[in-house]
């Protein structure tokens, strides 16, 4: 694998539990793909022989339903992972994976290395260390959608995009605001009313752009929000 490569995948977080020698054997045989935006990466159901990471850019993680309706799971960037649970132990991917920009995703067949002294039980570990966080961070999008309106689900969603909850801020959503809408749990008109309803304490929208003139007031109003709920 290149270096630069190699460089990219420091601060991810399934590999970074690894020990060197199966972490540097398992990255010796992966592969890496860039993808355009709107391009499949995996489709639910479908044989799961590989670990993926994204590298970078963003993959929406979605389910469709018998009916046809598509249920957005996640959003993952720079270093998150997926289909590490079937990876391992051979099964069916459980979403399918969509580029929500231009990506890079690396693949890594786990079953590749089990050679590597240790191998299984590195791998197993971080794997399920991998699931319990995402386990943590479904629980935490269930309680959003359960006690939270659209309007704190998309202030606290502008708050964890400006990284900061002092001072004004310029955003550029990372992607689309229809698939914005359905990470929120919301339809697209939804989404437009919480975005008019936030005008009020000065934060504008145009296309993908975001204005934030305070952004202690919108935490104000997310911390009231909380209170009330």
């Amino acid at each position: 694998m290149q270096s630069n490569t190699l460089e990219e995948t420091k601060g991810t977080p399934i590999l970074d539990r690894l020990s060197q020698p199966v972490r540097d054997c398992l990255l010796s045989k992966a592969q890496t793909k860039t993808f355009e935006r709107g391009a499949t990466i995996c489709l639910q159901d479908e044989p799961a022989t590989s670990m993926k990471v994204v590298l970078k850019g963003w993959v929406k993680m979605y389910r469709v339903s018998s009916s046809g309706n598509e249920a957005v799971l996640s959003t993952l960037r720079d270093g998150n992972s997926f289909d590490e649970i079937v990876a391992l132990k051979g099964g069916t991917s459980p979403a399918s994976a969509e580029a929500a920009s231009k990506c890079t995703v690396m693949f890594l067949n786990l079953s590749s290395i089990c050679s590597c002294e240790n191998a299984f039980m590195d791998i197993s570990n971080a794997v399920l260390s991998a699931a319990s966080d995402h386990m943590e961070a479904m629980i935490g999008h269930i309680e959003q959608l359960k006690v939270q309106n659209g309007t704190q689900r998309l202030s606290e969603y502008l708050l964890d995009l400006s990284e900061t909850s002092e001072g004004s801020k310029e955003l550029v959503l990372p992607f689309e605001k229809v698939l914005l809408a359905g990470k929120l749990g919301m339809k697209p008109e939804s989404l437009s009313r919480a975005f008019g309803r936030l005008k009020d304490i000065g934060v504008c929208s145009s296309q993908r752009n975001v204005s934030i003139n305070c952004l202690t007031s919108l935490k104000t109003l997310v911390e009231d929000q909380k209170a009330f709920a």
